[in-house]
């Protein structure tokens, strides 16, 4: 009897897996996919650091230990994007700046450009964007170079990609051919206007303020992430690899750690930009050009002739937060 129940159990088994695993071979692939690990690239803009109030080089080198600190310890691959002007004082490169940067190539990070003074597309020409991409390109080239790695990606600065046709196809080309690929962004969110409200209170001395904006960027933040995987979904039909888009500032350096955590709580994992841009997605037509600065799954919703609710509903800053930042 006992034998029997066995094989029976045996058989029972089977017939349910061979009938899983056709289900799974019948689902359409959004549908195999919708449980899959959420996985997310995060990249910081603007180092190597960027500070709305007076601060020492020493401060500097602390609030970047911390925010470095806080990335390894969550095990992160994160590109940093570099500013190179932020180096420099009178038109001289300063080595202590410098070595900011070496704390993220030292610490396993990458770099990439953010070109030299942070211009912005849409204001200036071409050939002076250009111009500003090489200069860029100068100390991050030899400080990756000490970790025997180079520059491999780009950022634009407002994430302005070029407000026709020929100017933006002119520039994709010469990133091209100086061996870049662009970082695309599909979690972008207002994390400057709370570092400005948070340096202020720091300089203001008010740290029940500093506390109010921490705590309210960590919830605003939660908000923007699950707003860009409804925005995902509803596109795509899954929940994509994202590239998170945050700068670095003091702001992150403090609050990081707890963003990391509540992002692995939300059953993220941690993931390298070139990695993510594997997914089918990023190689989606992309034929936007315009005044804005949106992220890609914006633009792949406006090439797919998709208006009004492929943008509803994104989390705004509170007045408050505004008012404090002005």
């Amino acid at each position: 009897m006992d034998i029997a129940v066995s094989q029976f159990t045996r058989s029972l088994m089977r017939t349910i897996l061979i009938l899983c695993l056709a289900l799974t071979q019948a689902l359409p692939l959004a549908a195999q996919t919708s449980t899959r690990l959420r996985e997310i690239a995060v990249t910081f803009d603007d180092l190597p650091l960027v500070i709305g109030r007076p601060a020492t080089i020493e401060e500097h080198e602390k609030i970047t230990t911390m925010l470095v600190d806080a990335i390894t310890r969550h095990r992160i691959p994160a590109v940093g994007f570099v500013n190179e002007d932020k180096l420099h004082d009178g038109g001289r490169l300063v080595p202590r700046r410098a070595a900011l940067l070496r704390q993220w190539t030292g610490a396993g990070l990458e770099l990439g450009n953010h070109t030299f003074s942070h211009p912005d597309l849409h204001r200036v020409s071409a050939e002076a964007f250009r111009d500003n991409i090489l200069r860029g390109d100068v100390v991050t080239r030899e400080i990756m170079a000490e970790t025997k790695r180079k520059p491999r990606f780009f950022r634009h600065p407002f994430l302005h990609t070029g407000r026709d046709t020929l100017t933006r196809r002119e520039i994709m080309s010469f990133l091209d051919d100086h061996g870049y690929r662009v970082a695309p962004v599909t979690i972008d969110n207002s994390d400057y206007i709370f570092a400005r409200a948070y340096d202020k209170a720091i300089a203001a001395g008010d740290t029940t303020l500093q506390r109010r904006v921490r705590d309210e960027y960590l919830g605003y933040m939660d908000r923007v992430l699950a707003y860009y995987e409804r925005q995902s979904i509803a596109l795509l039909g899954r929940n994509i690899p994202h590239v998170l888009l945050l700068h670095a500032n003091t702001l992150n350096a403090r609050t990081f750690e707890a963003l990391a955590t509540a992002y692995q709580k939300r059953g993220y994992r941690f993931v390298a930009l070139d990695y993510a841009l594997q997914d089918p997605a990023y190689a989606l037509p992309d034929s936007y050009v315009g005044d804005a600065g949106i992220t890609w799954i914006h633009r792949w919703a406006l090439t797919q002739g998709r208006r009004g609710s492929a943008f509803a509903g994104e989390p705004i800053v509170p007045k408050w937060i505004e008012a404090a930042a002005a």
